[in-house]
């Protein structure tokens, strides 16, 4: 029989043995005990609801600008604008990355940081450095989130920038290692899907080329007017528990719960008048297309929406974006000249008698720190403005002039342009007001509305002309543009101006009229030429 001590003998092994399989299993985890189920994910209402009025808010990011502000953030309101579009893009195909270069302790830092808190924790992670291969066997999920990487010193590897621009543009990473097993060596396939963006900052004037091109490059003011602000806001640090940021996490995460698609009908008007000067804008306009499309993602709430469910772009979000990255596009081509830099280059041409400047002397006549003054000139002598005479190492610097500074361009047009006029107002010089305005009364009637059509094969009747216009009949020979002389890219434009007829280019257009001012309050109308056959008339 059994006695009642070999079941108490029983019963302690028994106890023992799932004492050991629990300490196995906890030994397995890491020594993590089993963490309860997370609670269900608020639904879309519940988001709506905590997100209030930002939902319906007609202009979320200058609301966003007084918040940022109110949280310690001084003088860098735009650039915090970007970096907030820039991290709402990670909802698209092909978010925005951005880099802010300046010098040590200017407060590149500060402003992501003050930026990341207005988004959920789970829009991106952070990181101060990468081994080389990180990217590859990270466990973070890259899908639509951001890689924040303070100093971009931390991925100075040709293996990492190399992986880390293959996930921004590709989207994702496929990588193929070879492992040992009990078997021998076998591969095995790692793959990383994105969309993924990247938020760096650097002190250097330039990334690696291949990385520079991918990213949008932010600077940071340097004056002792913004230190003096700086410091003004750190005393007073107080403000920056004044904002609601639970509001503005629940409109990323009420955004993040809905589609995301956005069309912007506008885009292929824009890109006719985008003038095609540099090959980088091939990848800058698809850029400026989700900064646009991120602009009405965030007011969803006030935006229509097409029979598919996405959200119709208004011109009202490309003027707002353009407001933002306008000088940033044209600075990122070399089309303008950053006005720091044209500031240093003026300070040494002013010692014309002299020839040249050290960086001490450079600084003390700037009134800025040698530091500061050291970044921008670097950038000067990069894109070839100034030059350093010595050429013995260790020995001060000498700053002179070298290639003239260019002339300004402008590459993003004015919002009005995109709309249904298509008329160019210039100066109006020797022609009085009220005879101008006879003159249009009387053709009023027969002259054609002066719109260009968005079909490129539109059928309109000839365009009349002015009383003082000679019309120049189209012939059956290529036609070229008055301007650049060439018959491509796309259809040419009859505009009718005080010389008679002239074929153009849209981008050509504003550039001809500048070398020809026309007479003072002259409206030129232009139509879209359609294929000239040989007969001579329009089709």
């Amino acid at each position: 029989m059994t006695t009642s001590f070999e079941k108490l003998c029983r019963e302690a092994d028994r106890k023992k043995r799932k004492a050991e399989r629990a300490a196995r299993r906890e030994k397995a985890n890491g020594g993590a005990k089993p963490e309860a189920p997370p609670p269900p994910a608020p639904s879309i209402e519940e988001l709506e609801a905590a997100a209030g009025d930002l939902v319906s808010c007609h202009d979320v990011l200058s609301r966003f600008g007084s918040e940022v502000e109110n949280a310690g953030l001084v003088g860098e309101t735009n650039n915090a604008k970007i970096l907030y579009l820039a991290l709402t893009s990670r909802l698209f195909e092909r978010p925005v990355s951005v880099a802010i270069k300046g010098v040590s302790s200017v407060g590149k830092s500060f402003t992501v940081e003050r930026v990341l808190k207005f988004f959920p924790p789970a829009a991106y992670f952070v990181r101060t450095g990468m081994s080389e291969r990180a990217i590859i066997y990270s466990d973070e999920d890259y899908r639509h989130r951001f890689i924040i990487l303070f100093e971009a010193c931390g991925m100075t590897s040709e293996m990492q920038s190399y992986l880390i621009r293959t996930l921004l543009s590709e989207g994702r990473v496929i990588y193929e290692v070879v492992e040992k097993t009990k078997l021998g060596l076998r591969p095995r396939r790692i793959e990383k899907e994105g969309p993924t963006g990247l938020i760096t900052t650097t002190t250097a004037p330039k990334l690696h080329p291949e990385n520079e091109t991918r990213l949008l490059s932010l600077g940071v003011i340097d004056t002792p007017h913004q230190t003096k602000a700086v410091m003004q806001a750190l005393a007073d640090d107080a403000q920056a528990n004044t904002v609601s940021y639970a509001q503005w996490h629940a409109l990323q995460s009420w955004l993040a719960a809905h589609q995301h698609g956005v069309v912007v009908p506008f885009a292929a008007t824009l890109a006719d008048f985008i003038p095609p000067v540099a090959v980088r804008l091939r990848r800058d306009f698809k850029l400026l297309l989700t900064l646009i499309r991120a602009h009405a993602l965030l007011h969803r709430g006030t935006r229509q929406h097409d029979p598919e469910g996405r959200i119709i772009a208004t011109v009202d979000d490309y003027a707002a974006v353009r407001e933002l990255v306008a000088k940033l596009f044209a600075e990122g081509i070399e089309a303008t000249v950053p006005a720091t830099i044209r500031e240093t280059v003026a300070a040494v041409e002013a010692c014309a008698g002299v020839g040249e400047i050290s960086l001490a002397a450079l600084a003390q006549k700037m009134k800025l720190d040698k530091s500061a003054v050291h970044h921008r000139v670097r950038k000067a002598i990069e894109r070839g403005f100034l030059v350093n005479r010595e050429e013995k190492r260790g020995m001060p610097a000498r700053i002179a002039t070298a290639d003239p500074l260019p002339d300004e361009i402008e590459i993003l047009p004015a919002p009005d342009v995109l709309g249904d006029r298509c008329s160019v107002e210039v100066p109006m010089e020797g022609i009085k007001k009220e005879d101008a305005e006879e003159e249009d009364e009387d053709s009023e009637a027969e002259r054609p509305e002066p719109l260009l059509p968005p079909d490129p094969h539109f059928n309109t009747s000839t365009p009349p002309c002015g009383s003082n216009s000679v019309r120049r009949p189209p012939t059956a020979d290529v036609e070229i543009c008055a301007q650049c002389g060439a018959a491509d890219p796309g259809p040419l434009l009859h505009v009718l101006v005080a010389e008679g007829e002239v074929r153009l280019h849209r981008e050509c257009r504003r550039f001809w009229l500048r070398d020809h001012p026309q007479p003072k309050g002259t409206v030129i109308p232009c139509v879209q030429i359609a294929e000239v056959a040989a007969t001579g008339t329009l089709q």
